[in-house]
């Protein structure tokens, strides 16, 4: 069940003094986008881009300290751990156990379904503690989950929605928001005259959300924008179909001048095919994740990559160890069985770390909390 408290505390950077701080910078990053023609009334786009872009001021973190208990094995289990974002995750929970005293273990299944699902059966012939899953789609370990939480054997998700009896706890992002926010930066970018390419992995449920949130966005907030083209694709496929498929696509609809893509990499991807087309410079790009490689592209600002909504992996990793902490000591409050933690579009004109530090010291927040002795 969500955590509406936690949810608006990872909003609550949208004050107004942030938003009129900066109307002109996210105004100048929509109106020198040379595919923008359009002449629609894009207000309520420009408001959303203003409350998406601002900085994270603060965030409701849990105040009770916990005990940590000792003599804990945890395993890391990534979608895969050549991808940057699962990496990191995973590399957060390492040193988090560390810190903590735990013994930690990684499994890498490589982003294999079959290998995702071995590799709980494995945590739970080592009797591990606790699991950590990074990015693992539940409907595929849906089984094995349920098997180590039996054995007992504490499950916290990470990154990716689930339902709401999947794990003992949950830390995530709103990615439905995410998507809108995608939308809107696309509406104003283009002057209200969006026609996207949407390129989907549905392989995962937060790109599905991100996608319904993209939609959506673009209904609500610019009625004359348009999606032109759905395409879809799958992880494993990633370096060696969508660069292809996405250049027949483009050379099939010329007018596109906007291009929404389920997170960096795939952006990241499709950028040479860009800069060889006759679009070049006429499509705005726009993705998810606020990976290192997506936020250097966007500083740049010579890529056709202009948009990211970023979130701090290794925040998200450390509200799951906290959520772990309190489940090996057996007093995790309901509020806090699903933590939101917060995100940021971030275009060329409030790039601040790479990647995103999340603005606040949010390790230093729960650290605090942890007692070792």
């Amino acid at each position: 069940m969500k955590n509406t408290q936690q949810r608006r505390a990872g909003l609550a950077a949208l004050g107004v003094s942030a938003i009129l701080a900066l109307t002109a910078c996210a105004g100048g990053s929509g109106s020198s986008n040379p595919g923008a023609t359009g002449n629609a009334d894009i207000s309520a786009a420009q408001k959303v881009v203003e409350e998406a872009q601002a900085a994270v001021t603060k965030f409701d973190f849990p105040t009770e300290s916990v005990q940590v208990q000792k003599n804990k094995l945890v395993i890391g289990i990534p979608c895969a751990y050549a991808a940057e974002g699962c990496k990191r995750g995973v590399d957060a929970v390492e040193e988090a156990a560390k810190s903590l005293g735990w013994r930690y273990q990684m499994i890498d299944p490589a982003g294999d379904p079959d290998k995702m699902r071995a590799a709980v059966r494995t945590a739970i012939q080592l009797k591990a503690d606790g699991i950590f899953l990074g990015a693992t789609p539940p409907a595929v370990v849906k089984a094995d989950v349920a098997a180590a939480r039996a054995a007992g054997i504490k499950v916290v998700n990470m990154y990716e929605p689930a339902p709401a009896d999947f794990a003992d706890a949950n830390s995530t992002q709103d990615h439905i928001l995410a998507g809108k926010w995608n939308a809107a930066y696309v509406a104003v970018a283009t002057k209200g005259a969006a026609k996207a390419i949407s390129i989907n992995d549905p392989e995962f449920q937060s790109v599905v959300e991100w996608h319904q949130g993209f939609v959506e966005g673009l209904k609500e907030v610019c009625a004359s924008c348009q999606v032109l083209k759905e395409v879809n694709f799958q992880i494993a496929n990633l370096q060696t179909q969508v660069p292809t498929d996405f250049q027949a696509t483009l050379q099939a609809n010329p007018t596109a001048n906007a291009v929404w893509t389920a997170y960096d990499p795939v952006a990241l991807a499709i950028a040479p095919v860009i800069k060889r087309s006759a679009q070049d410079g006429k499509l705005t790009v726009v993705s998810h994740n606020g990976d290192a490689a997506a936020l250097e592209a966007i500083k740049a600002g010579d890529q056709p990559f202009h948009g990211t909504v970023a979130y701090n992996i290794e925040w998200q990793t450390y509200a799951a160890v906290d959520q772990m902490v309190r489940l090996f000591d057996g007093k995790l409050p309901d509020a806090l069985k699903t933590v939101y933690v917060p995100e940021k579009l971030i275009t060329k004109d409030n790039v601040t770390t790479i990647p995103w530090d999340g603005d606040i010291d949010w390790k230093s927040a729960y650290t605090k909390l942890w007692k070792t002795s």
